[in-house]
């Protein structure tokens, strides 16, 4: 169904903003259930199935590269570059999918705003994708990399702060280590997006 929806002629580029495009829809829903948690099941079924729309483009992507001989940029850097931004909506479908099999009954706000982070960082990773095709504003691109550096670092200390929280609250041991495993699964999401910036970086670089 998915090619059906792809234009007849398409590239690279296309491909790469349509999959962090539809990555970002993907957290976008993702931060909604959390939001709305526990009344979220529409929406951990949406992430899901815009996982797997991700993964199909990603495979459109692998099938265009064996099929085209002359590239945009090298060939390895295209199949990481497909890696890193499949990994980014992997783990936010995971996180979704420990929500649900866990059963969880509390999110913290710790988790909330950690979520958001997430979502700020491949808000920034949809854009500069982007400018792997448009490549006119390098500064634009660099102020947009060191936001998303940022994010990282405010990632890393909720995450920090999250599990000192969680380790002195009076919440059941498992409780503790459900969150534990969802923090960690956001905090690699988050880091997931600074490795797709710093992916992105290399390439302008070498094309500039």
């Amino acid at each position: 169904m998915l090619k059906s929806l792809m234009p007849k002629q398409y590239g690279f580029f296309d491909l790469f903003e349509r999959h962090a495009q539809t990555a970002l829809e993907g957290t976008k829903v993702f931060a909604k259930a959390v939001e709305e948690w526990p009344n979220s099941a529409d929406d951990l079924n949406r992430v899901a199935e815009i996982e797997h729309e991700c993964d199909n483009i990603a495979h459109m992507t692998i099938d265009l590269l064996h099929r085209t001989f002359i590239t945009p940029f090298d060939r390895d850097q295209i199949l990481k570059m497909v890696s890193i931004l499949d990994d980014i909506i992997d783990l936010v479908h995971a996180a979704a999918q420990r929500m649900r099999l866990f059963e969880l009954k509390t999110i913290t706000p710790e988790l909330r705003e950690m979520v958001g982070v997430l979502l700020e960082s491949q808000e920034r990773v949809n854009k500069m994708v982007c400018f792997l095709r448009n490549r006119d504003n390098e500064n634009k691109a660099h102020e947009i990399s060191k936001e998303i550096h940022s994010l990282e670092n405010k990632g890393d200390r909720l995450f920090r702060e999250g599990l000192a929280s969680l380790f002195r609250s009076d919440m059941n041991v498992i409780t503790v280590i459900k969150l534990k495993e969802i923090y960690e699964t956001v905090e690699e999401g988050i880091d997931s997006c600074e490795d797709a910036t710093n992916m992105i970086d290399g390439i302008l670089l070498e094309l500039s």
